[in-house]
C-alpha cells in the first residue's frame, strides 16, 4: 500500500488494508514513519488490534518545510501538505527495489503519486493498481491533460473546484496521471 500522504488518504488505504488483510493475505503498509504512527493514530472505525495483522514498514523521507495550516484561505485545499506531496516523489527509487524474490507483489498505490510507482511497473512479479479515494468521476473527462490542452468547457468547470484545490495540486494531479497509465487497473472507494 502506497497512499498519499494526506491524512483522508492514509486513512482509506488502511481501511482497504484491513479488509484485504481479513482474507488472511499478507499486506505491507509503506509511508514515512510520521505518517504511519499518524494513520495508526488517527484510524477511525478501525480496532486497533486489527493494525498488528499489517506491517508499516517506513520509508525515510528528506527534509522539507512544513507551513502551518492556514485557517483563514480562501482555498479549502490543504495547500500546506503540498510539501509533503512533492518531497514523496523521492520515493521512486526504493519502491523501484521492492524485493523481486517475492512470488507475486500487488502495489496498490494512490493515483495522485502514480510517478512513484513508475519503475516498479516493470518487476516481472508485480503488478501495480491505482486505488481512487476520492470520488474521481467529475475529473475523468480531463484526467492527464495537462491545463493548456482543456477545452474552455473543461477549464471552466475545473476552475469551480478552486476552492477546493489550488493550481499548483490540479497541476500536479495532472502529471501523475501521464504516469498511471502503467497501472494494471484502478480500484475505486465506493464505501460511504
Amino acid at each position: 500500500m502506497l497512499p498519499l500522504p494526506a491524512q483522508g488518504h492514509l486513512n482509506q488505504f488502511l481501511q482497504l488494508s484491513h479488509l484485504i488483510s481479513s482474507y488472511n493475505i499478507q499486506v505491507h503498509y509503506k509511508w514515512s514513519a510520521v505518517h504511519n504512527r499518524q494513520v495508526k493514530l488517527r484510524a477511525h472505525g478501525l480496532n486497533p488490534m486489527d493494525n498488528t495483522k499489517i506491517h508499516f514498514l517506513d520509508f525515510s523521507m528528506p527534509p522539507f518545510v512544513s507551513p502551518p495550516p492556514n485557517p483563514n484561505s480562501s482555498n479549502k485545499c490543504s495547500a500546506h501538505l503540498q510539501p509533503s506531496i512533492e518531497a514523496s516523489m523521492h520515493l521512486r527509487q526504493p519502491v523501484s527495489a521492492l524485493s523481486p524474490t517475492t512470488k507475486r507483489m500487488i502495489i496498490i498505490h494512490d493515483p495522485l503519486i502514480a510517478s512513484v510507482v513508475w519503475d516498479a511497473t516493470s518487476i516481472p512479479n508485480a503488478e501495480a493498481y491505482g486505488f481512487h479515494c476520492a470520488l474521481l468521476f467529475p475529473f475523468s473527462p480531463t484526467c492527464g491533460k495537462p491545463w493548456e490542452k482543456l477545452s474552455h468547457q473543461q477549464q471552466k468547470y475545473l476552475t469551480s473546484f478552486h476552492p477546493c484545490f489550488t493550481f499548483e495540486i490540479m497541476n500536479f494531479s495532472a502529471h501523475q496521471y501521464e504516469f498511471a497509465k502503467t497501472a494494471v487497473g484502478d480500484l475505486y472507494n465506493t464505501c460511504r
